[in-house]
């Protein structure tokens, strides 16, 4: 903990609640580069050329090096100064966001939004850390809430701020793609310097020790099962590349864990997991973000790809479950305290699957004031299913372990937003495949028809200015893709449904079984 409590400091307490709109605006900066993107995906089709997984890899970027690196720059936060760590990485993240948005090629952009994410891993840990340092006990548990909720929120308003940019609107012209990442250069300017001047200074009277060994093996691990999950329906799930990043994924992680219990100054501390809060509370935000990331990265693609939306449309269309994820959050932690935490995220599982059966009932004629409930319900599911996790994590970790817990409970979201990106990703990718009909399309279009909806409609695209294909091909080029990506969209939401009421079960169940012992 630090030397001296920053919540028995007048100045630091009289602005409390100042210092955390704050850290809350500096979480959803970095929250919203995870999901802001997805509706400029079908754009950067149009403008790079770029393929399906290709677009995987563009999400995925950002999302490796957060997840891989959170542990160490919470570690780093914790040892030379939380303050510090987000100055730092604020820049770096302003710098990757300024290359990505002039870069002109794939390569460049996977690189700037890896970049983004290494900075970013130091920037989320120390928000949470600093949060349990400005506020003292019995104000932390509202605090967290409302952290959580601009968690939750700022993956959904993400799309809408980039599709403002992106699509054009009012006084606000249209940037294109690029916009969705050079938005964020003005916003860090102005949050480093608010920083700058009233954020206090804060680390650990006794700082851990870095592991950099237990890093390095998390970093490849992560990236060899992600890489292998993305690949499997490309090269086949058999095949030596996948199959191969699956054998490191195991045997990198067998070793993390084993460098876990022997290491002299772990990254991880395993005793954390034996207090069944802090497990539980892992492994629900780690699903929680599993099938709300596929979801997200999904729907964008929907309603561009199958009905037609527009970036700021599809941007639009998130708002209800942003505004109801922050208005549900504040209320979370009276609710668990009444009722317990596994009863609540039990509830919220259930109503995330809730919102995924509706969803599995959609085509291309689907209204959108059909969804306006199961996004709604999507925001409800979320606040109910992640904030009491999050205290759980944090009240379950020592106060002068605040940086550790912080950065278990940010990998969590990471890793849980990457395997949810990429095997939600991979099954809609494979069951459109599967679903579409290459034989109803003009042969010329046939490959890329075979690819993915985006390189579809970037190749008619192409070809009808070329005079290749006149309208009537365009068009049911455009209606077949249309319908297969609609298929494989709401079969995909199944699988999330089936997978939030198997959580669900096992919480309700774990929650009877405490009260029992």
């Amino acid at each position: 903990m630090s030397e001296v409590n920053l919540w028995e400091q007048p100045d630091v307490h009289a602005r409390r609640w100042f210092l955390l709109g704050v850290l809350s605006l500096t979480l959803v900066l970095v929250v919203m580069s995870v999901s802001g993107l997805n509706v400029a995906l079908a754009t950067l089709q149009r403008d790079l050329g770029v393929t399906g997984p290709q677009l995987q890899w563009i999400v995925n970027a950002y999302a490796l090096p957060f997840g891989g690196l959170l542990m160490t720059g919470g570690a780093i936060g914790d040892r030379y100064g939380r303050k510090g760590a987000l100055l730092a990485g604020l820049a770096v993240f302003g710098i990757g966001a300024l290359g990505g948005g002039l870069a002109t090629s794939v390569e460049v952009l996977v690189a700037a939004r890896a970049l983004m994410g290494l900075a970013a891993a130091f920037v989320m840990p120390a928000t949470l850390s600093l949060l349990i340092d400005i506020f003292p006990p019995p104000e932390r548990p509202r605090a967290i809430a409302i952290w959580a909720g601009f968690a939750g929120g700022g993956a959904a308003i993400g799309p809408l701020v980039t599709g403002l940019f992106v699509t054009g609107w009012w006084i606000v012209p249209s940037w294109g793609w690029e916009a969705g990442l050079l938005y964020n250069v003005p916003v860090v300017v102005v949050v480093m310097a608010v920083m700058v001047l009233w954020l206090p200074r804060s680390r650990d009277a006794e700082p851990r020790h870095l592991d950099p060994a237990g890093a390095a093996l998390s970093i490849v691990a992560m990236i060899a099962l992600i890489y292998g999950i993305i690949e499997g329906p490309e090269q086949g799930w058999t095949s030596a590349p996948v199959l191969a990043a699956f054998a490191v994924a195991v045997v990198f992680g067998a070793v993390l864990l084993r460098w876990q219990q022997r290491a002299r100054h772990p990254m991880m501390p395993l005793e954390l997991f034996a207090d069944s809060r802090f497990s539980v509370g892992v492994a629900v935000v780690t699903m929680t973000f599993v099938v709300m990331i596929g979801f997200w990265f999904l729907f964008a693609l929907y309603v561009q790809f199958s009905l037609g939306y527009t970036a700021l449309e599809a941007g639009l269309a998130t708002m209800p479950e942003a505004l109801a994820s922050m208005v549900v959050s504040p209320f979370t932690a009276p609710l668990a305290h009444r009722f317990g935490s596994r009863r609540v995220m039990a509830a919220g599982f259930g109503v995330l699957a809730l919102t995924f059966i509706p969803l599995a009932f959609v085509d291309t004629e689907t209204s959108y004031w059909y969804m306006v409930g199961p996004m709604i319900l999507a925001g409800v599911g979320l606040a109910l299913a992640m904030t009491p996790a999050t205290n759980d994590i944090m009240v379950a970790t020592p106060h002068r372990k605040a940086g550790i817990g912080s950065a278990v409970n940010d990998t969590a979201r990471e890793l849980g937003a990457a395997l949810g990106i990429a095997t939600l990703g991979a099954l809609s990718t494979s069951i459109y495949r599967s679903t579409v009909d290459v034989d109803a399309v003009p042969a010329e279009v046939a490959d890329a028809v075979s690819e993915s909806m985006g390189a579809a409609a970037e190749a008619a695209y192409e070809l009808s200015l070329a005079g290749v294909l006149d309208a009537a091909a365009v068009g049911a080029t455009i209606a077949e893709t249309s319908q297969a990506f609609a298929v494989s969209f709401a079969q995909t939401m199944v699988v999330s449904a089936v997978v939030s009421v198997l959580v669900a079960g096992i919480l309700f169940v774990g929650h009877v079984r405490q009260r029992q012992a």
